[in-house]
């Protein structure tokens, strides 16, 4: 059973998609209303209705506790899940870099590998990889709409402090 919900923000119309063992993608807002060509006729669900909610509020700037959200990682190889897994621990507002993230993971070395991983993210936001910014702080690698903008934009909603195009790292 796949069901989808739309939801708005001020960048556009997003989208969220689950499938029975939970949301399976989101899809980053975007203007053109191609989603709601898209997706206007699935069916939604109470799962799909409830995220697409929180991702509203979120957009708007207001902290929202997915961590209760069941989310389908099946798609993804064993090692991609597992870093999508560790990232989802990452707190709303922190950032972390991607050798810090391969150093919790217990593959110090596998920051590129870790890259890979946020790249094939499908469930953005809920598995927060715009939390995760090079060593030095710069933004790299967003292949979700918008790209570097689009992370920018999330991180800003989450009252990250910047430092010029960097991201301000607590050491």
């Amino acid at each position: 059973m796949n069901c989808a919900s739309l939801f708005e923000s001020g960048l556009g119309i997003g989208v969220v998609q689950a499938n029975g063992l939970g949301v399976c993608r989101v899809h980053l807002p975007v203007s053109d209303g191609s989603y709601l060509r898209e997706f206007g006729d699935v069916p939604s669900s109470a799962l799909t209705q409830r995220v697409a909610e929180m991702l509203k509020l979120y957009f708007k700037g207001e902290r929202q506790a997915f961590d209760d959200i069941p989310v389908d990682l099946s798609a993804v190889t064993p090692f991609r899940r597992r870093m999508l897994e560790l990232i989802r621990a990452v707190p709303f507002g922190e950032v972390w870099t991607y050798g810090q993230v391969a150093k919790a993971a217990g593959v110090p070395g596998a920051a590129r590998a870790v890259g890979g991983a946020m790249a094939a993210n499908p469930i953005p936001v809920i598995i927060p990889c715009h939390r995760v910014v090079a060593g030095d702080g710069r933004l790299t690698g967003f292949s979700a709409p918008g790209g570097i903008a689009s992370k920018e934009y999330l991180l800003r909603v989450e009252h990250v402090e910047f430092k010029g195009q960097r991201i301000f790292l607590k050491k």
